[in-house]
């Protein structure tokens, strides 16, 4: 059994090794050229800054702990409400390593259905915010006094402090490439022994490959569960691996890596109570139908 679980790991570290460091490195890329003051430019009101807030939001590197701080900043410049939420949630879902590391672990198929699901899904998020916020409905609003995240508040050490001014890229690879990869490991780790000492009869009995418990189940454990950018990918293999269907297995991906405790805790300073409420419902909701969805077709 330990000699299956050591192949298994050696299988998946091999694979995995290249497409890791070219997500690292265009993710180094950005982070060395991105700044706030930039990004500003180009969100503000209205519905095509959603949009904007949505292809910039994935383009950038970190979590959404490492957005928070960037999305109080766009506030303080009059971003709307959907405008910044977008921004929070597109950041979780996307980001270019990450997009090429589901592209080495998971397929084409997968890699296209993150994309246009996160992008598709933020949008349309944004824009109910906005509508929410313009008919004046009581409490969407943007809170007036958010704080920065402190050190309590950390979500993973993979995060990196969101910053305003470049980095150099070999710096920025480093970086990222150091906090990451411990977490990847960490991935692969219970990925192989997921592969290795749960059986697809076991899963097929218990939960089933694509029934409504299935999609439920992957919701509920996916989206409290403490998954670190990176991680969700070979654990969302095994999956697959051991007889869960495809559909809730995109459901674990997304539900995973969306949202974490502090992440909700600090976007209540940003968003208010009342739409990060909003926006944990409405997670659950999207992450079952794109998963769904995702099975159909």
């Amino acid at each position: 059994m330990f000699i299956r679980f050591f192949n298994e790991f050696l299988t998946l570290t091999i694979n995995v090794i290249p497409f890791f460091i070219a997500g690292t490195a265009f993710a180094a890329l950005l982070n060395s050229c991105a700044k706030l003051d930039f990004i500003g430019k180009y969100i503000n009101k209205g519905t095509r800054s959603v949009i904007n807030a949505t292809f910039l939001g994935a383009l950038l590197p970190g979590c959404a702990c490492s957005t928070i701080p960037m999305a109080e900043g766009l506030k303080r410049k009059g971003a709307d409400l959907g405008t910044l939420a977008s921004f929070i949630m597109v950041a979780a879902l996307l980001s270019p390593q990450t997009v090429i590391l589901t592209y080495g672990l998971l397929g084409l198929k997968f890699t296209i259905a993150r994309v246009v699901f996160s992008l598709s899904g933020a949008v349309v998020l944004g824009i109910i915010f906005n509508y929410l916020q313009r008919n004046h409905v009581n409490g969407f609003a943007p809170a007036m006094n958010p704080v920065q995240p402190s050190q309590d508040q950390d979500c993973c050490s993979a995060c990196p402090p969101a910053q305003e001014t470049s980095q150099g890229f070999w710096r920025s690879f480093v970086t990222i490439a150091g906090d990451l990869g411990k977490f990847f490991i960490l991935g692969m780790l219970i990925a192989s022994a997921l592969t290795t000492f749960i059986t697809e009869d076991m899963v097929i009995k218990y939960v089933g490959s694509s029934g409504a418990l299935a999609y439920l189940s992957a919701a509920l454990i996916g989206i409290p569960l403490y998954v670190c950018e990176g991680e969700e990918i070979p654990i969302t293999l095994a999956l697959l691996k051991i007889g869960i269907g495809q559909g809730p297995a995109l459901t674990f991906l997304l539900g995973s890596i969306g949202t974490c405790v502090p992440t909700i805790l600090m976007a209540q300073n940003v968003l208010g109570r009342k739409p990060t409420l909003l926006y944990v419902i409405g997670w659950f909701v999207f992450v079952i139908a794109a998963g769904w969805i995702f099975s159909v077709f």
